[in-house]
């Protein structure tokens, strides 16, 4: 049952009203059960969200300007403990990085294609046409333009 609090949900057990946290975070999904107030629920998603909330802040700017200054998508990489397909796609997004597929498939999705549709017009894999996509509205957070 809804709480009116973001990602906390109500439930019955055993007769006894109890909270459940949910927090999605890159796709990742965190969920704890059992609290017994609506208050030590949300303190417990704040608390949560603020732990991660820092570790998912990705600095496009920083990861720009090592890969300037380096060239080498995997430098950049272990620099700032990411992996290479995600610097490939920051700096796809932020337009200092491409290839005649990237430009092709980010031209395809931006007229309207599906992802699907893309790889099949393409003739490659699904897996290849998100590793060449930017990053889209909404879909994640890739820090201050």
């Amino acid at each position: 049952m809804k709480t009116g609090v973001k990602g906390i949900t109500s439930y019955i057990q055993n007769d006894v009203k109890k909270y459940r946290v949910d927090l999605v975070i890159n796709r990742k999904h965190y969920q704890k059960r059992g609290f017994t107030t609506l208050e030590s629920a949300r303190k417990y998603r704040n608390e949560l969200e603020e732990k991660y909330k820092k570790t998912v802040q990705v600095n496009a700017d920083d990861i720009v300007r090592t890969y300037l200054n380096s060239s080498s998508i995997r430098e950049t990489a272990i620099h700032h403990n990411m992996s290479r397909q995600k610097v490939r796609k920051i700096l796809i997004t932020e337009g200092v990085y491409s290839t005649p597929q990237s430009i092709q498939v980010n031209e395809l999705l931006d007229s309207g294609y599906t992802t699907q549709e893309v790889a099949e017009k393409l003739s490659v894999s699904v897996g290849t046409v998100n590793n060449l996509a930017s990053y889209r509205k909404g879909e994640y957070d890739v820090g201050d333009k």
